[in-house]
């Protein structure tokens, strides 16, 4: 089966902010644009060792290339995403293609 339609709206009903770094010796600053109409799936995962039991949270973005915007944004892996309060880490980027293009992008967050 290929992907060829774009992921509906309906699917895709939250607003999301992108933080890229900007080289400053002297603070942490970043760029800042939302994103629209992305998916994102929150996790909590717990991990059991020696010394007792580790939380971690962590989610997945779905970002569409034809209904989320904006349409040129671009992901890496020292970008931040704020969603719900919380801050992410981009973890992995993954483009799902379609027949002859990338149909969305799937955003591991940690």
């Amino acid at each position: 089966m290929t992907l060829s339609r774009p992921i509906p709206k309906a699917l895709l009903p939250h607003t999301a902010v992108l933080k890229t770094p900007v080289p400053n010796i002297f603070s942490d600053t970043y760029d800042e644009i939302t994103l629209y109409n992305v998916r994102i799936e929150q996790n909590e995962k717990v991990r059991q060792t020696k010394s007792g039991d580790t939380r971690t949270r962590g989610a997945k973005m779905y970002f569409d290339c034809s209904n989320s915007a904006p349409l040129n944004a671009e992901f890496k892996t020292e970008q931040l995403v704020v969603f719900c309060g919380e801050t992410y880490k981009i973890e992995a980027v993954k483009a799902v293609a379609a027949v002859d293009k990338i149909h969305h992008y799937r955003i591991d967050l940690i």
